[in-house]
């Protein structure tokens, strides 16, 4: 079945029209758009992957077929609906500007706060844009991608760093701040180049490889108590909506989706306001359009899933909700489990809900991870009610090591 067949599938299903059932890919979709037969369970892998299978980060991070080998082992694992293959997006498009890193053995790289490659307006100047595809590790983006179309057959969700969280990164958190506030022509020159010069020739290389018809631009630092509102408005915005414009397409959905701070204002609808236009500015056919709604655990537990809920549905978008990774980590199961009832009991409503399992500890015990999806499935049917999680059965699953030797791909 084509990929435009299942989404057709996918989407006519979540409005009604329940012929066939559904695989991980089409119950994303569906709910996505509307009701699935129960909640999708999507996961990003990324370096509990690599802790499963014992490979330094730099092998991970650098390699395209132990990365995703080892992401689609983690993933078959444990039984998700869907996952994409998520690297280290906040350092990419800065690698391949020349922006210095720091390699750690068992974590992602980070950029090397000391020595920001934009110290000056005369770095600016003489800052060459990268070759889409070919600088730094995008090669290793690229390769990887293709890796994921070929076993999975289908698009990842595309990923890459936005403008702004770009700009904090490469030029220092300080600096940009004060750039925002006594010398807002240069931050604004900086921002207009990452925009047209970096990202968006990257987004249009990412498509070109994968045809998917989602780019997720994340964007961490243009969030509150990081940035204020009208900094995130006056400096954030306007450049999301220009990636978008010059991205997008009937079939291909460009947005930003990466920003929290919920719990960091007074009204939380101040920030999902924001998060919205970072979807929506520059997007037509909203409605056709896979808009989700992503709220962090920091933010819902301080303020209350219910009123999330109410924003989402008040403007007809998918909500997405996190499990928190420490919570994953250090268990026990039952309190895994209530939590995953609470999320779907509350989050969930009657339509357009995606769970999502965004991080996993390295040493978390598999048992957990196991315990989060197996009760997203036990008790994410529709209609959802209110579920008992005394009720919990955990299925049976054998141990990493002997799933690898049978199913697993090698990564190697």
């Amino acid at each position: 079945m084509s990929v435009q067949t299942k989404l057709l599938k996918a989407m006519t299903y979540s409005k009604g029209l329940r012929v066939g059932t559904l695989d991980g890919y089409e119950r994303l979709i569906a709910g996505i758009y509307g009701r699935p037969d129960r909640v999708p369970v999507i996961l990003q892998p990324y370096t509990y992957a690599m802790g499963m299978h014992g490979l330094s980060a730099k092998k991970f991070f650098t390699e395209a077929k132990p990365f995703i080998n080892a992401s689609r082992n983690m993933a078959a694992y444990f039984g998700v609906d869907f996952w994409s293959p998520v690297f280290d997006f906040y350092n990419i498009e800065l690698d391949a500007l020349g922006q210095k890193l720091i390699w750690r053995e068992s974590s992602e790289p980070d950029v090397d706060t000391r020595e920001p490659l934009i110290t000056t307006e005369d770095d600016l100047k003489h800052l060459k844009p990268p070759v889409p595809g070919r600088s730094g590790r995008m090669p290793y983006v690229v390769e990887a991608y293709e890796r994921y179309v070929d076993i999975m057959g289908l698009p990842p969700m595309g990923y890459c760093c936005s403008p702004f969280t770009m700009a904090v990164l490469i030029r220092g958190y300080v600096n940009f701040l004060r750039d925002m506030r006594r010398n807002p022509s240069f931050a604004h020159r900086l921002m207009e180049f990452l925009t047209m010069e970096v990202v968006v020739p990257w987004v249009d290389k990412i498509v070109e490889v994968t045809n998917t018809s989602i780019v997720v631009m994340s964007d961490a630092w243009a969030s509150a108590p990081n940035m204020t509102t009208p900094m995130v408005r006056e400096f954030c915005l306007p450049y999301v909506e220009k990636v978008i414009k010059a991205t997008n397409s009937a079939m291909r959905t460009v947005m930003d989706s990466g920003s929290w701070g919920e719990k960091d204002v007074k009204d939380p609808r101040e920030i999902l306001d924001v998060k919205m236009e970072m979807m929506t500015r520059g997007n037509g056919f909203r409605s056709l359009r896979p808009f989700f709604l992503l709220v962090w655990n920091e933010d819902y537990e301080a303020v209350g899933i219910q009123p999330i809920r109410a924003y989402a549905e008040a403007n007809k978008v998918c909500l997405m909700l996190n499990v928190r990774p420490n919570l994953i980590e250090e268990g026990p199961v039952p309190r895994i489990v209530e939590t995953v009832v609470k999320l779907l009991s509350e989050g969930a409503g009657n339509d357009r809900f995606v769970l999502l399992i965004n991080l996993v500890p390295i040493g978390t015990p598999v048992e957990h991870a196991h315990a989060v999806v197996a009760a997203a499935k036990q008790f994410g049917s529709y209609p959802i009610g209110s579920p008992d999680p005394s009720t919990f059965r955990m299925p049976e699953f054998k141990p990493f090591e002997d799933w690898l030797v049978k199913e697993g791909m090698p990564v190697d």
